[in-house]
């Protein structure tokens, strides 16, 4: 009888408690759920400049859908808006023509993460200008500005752009 009262804790136990290694099992099934979208993303080049290069011919393409899936997946749809807003207003050539001249000058900022990449160049305004975004005037003193462009390394090897 004292074995019967054993087993019949155990078991409670087991349901209560779950096994062990079921638990852990659990918890990788449910952390390569969240991250299959990651691996699953095949929309980029196996170097940032590859990536970049991707990005600007979608573009010159006119394929603003195909030029946004070259972004992280949570800027995805934001960069589709911004990029059709751009090609509706014919302002993408002038977009694409920036963002070559940027990679012709950018330099590598050193990290000290193997997944992230980032470039930089500076852009000298010589007088004051007003640019209308979005239905508003931003008004940009004469002066330095940086500009960046940072990547980040999908666990499958891809880079996908974080920003411009």
């Amino acid at each position: 009888m004292p074995v019967l009262i054993l087993v019949v804790l155990a078991v409670v136990w087991l349901f209560t408690n779950g096994l062990p290694g079921y638990k852990i099992w659990q918890f990788k099934r449910a952390y390569e759920k969240m991250n299959e979208p990651y691996y699953n993303d095949t929309y980029g080049g196996k170097t940032p400049e590859e990536t970049y290069d991707m990005f600007i011919d979608a573009l010159k393409k006119g394929d603003v859908e195909l030029a946004s899936r070259y972004f992280v997946i949570e800027k995805q749809d934001d960069w589709l808006e911004t990029l059709t807003k751009f090609n509706d207003t014919g302002e993408l050539a002038g977009l694409i023509n920036e963002l070559e001249y940027g990679k012709t000058v950018w330099k590598r900022v050193e990290t000290d993460k193997d997944d992230v990449a980032s470039f930089q160049y500076d852009t000298a305004l010589k007088e004051d200008s007003v640019v209308e975004y979005e239905g508003q005037e931003l008004e940009f003193p004469a002066g330095t500005y940086t500009n960046s462009t940072e990547f980040q390394k999908y666990p499958n090897g891809v880079w996908k752009i974080e920003g411009l």
